[in-house]
């Protein structure tokens, strides 16, 4: 009985790991906002192994949670081109790296855009 009412309470008490951070998020998850304890939308992103090619930075609005971020990195590295992208909605950077040859900084912003994100290319 102890540990059925212990794992309940841990239930109660632990915020959802995918929760928006403002209530309602753009990508319309519905998903309730998170309790003041950092979540998987809060915490930084690892860095990624060094990859080589061009470094891209894109400012991306609109994004308020980790779907939103994962909906952002999986259109981002479905681009023929794309090396390594890493999303944070926190700040709202993309950052990638990129075979110049096969796609660009403009092409990737229209790919945010058209996932329902405004965006522009950062100058750094």
């Amino acid at each position: 009985m102890t540990r059925t009412l212990f794992a309940a309470a841990l239930l109660l008490t632990s915020a959802p790991a995918f929760a928006c951070a403002g209530g309602k998020c753009a990508d319309d998850c519905g998903k309730p906002a998170p309790a003041k304890t950092e979540t998987a939308a809060t915490t930084p992103a690892a860095t990624p192994a060094k990859v080589e090619g061009e470094k891209v930075v894109l400012n991306v609005t609109g994004m308020s949670c980790v779907s939103c971020s994962n909906k952002v990195t999986a259109s981002l590295k479905a681009v023929e081109g794309v090396k390594s992208a890493t999303v944070d909605a926190t700040t709202g950077k993309a950052e990638l790296v990129i075979d110049n040859k096969k796609t660009n900084a403009e092409a990737l912003a229209k790919v945010v855009t058209d996932s329902g994100y405004k965006t522009t290319v950062s100058t750094q």
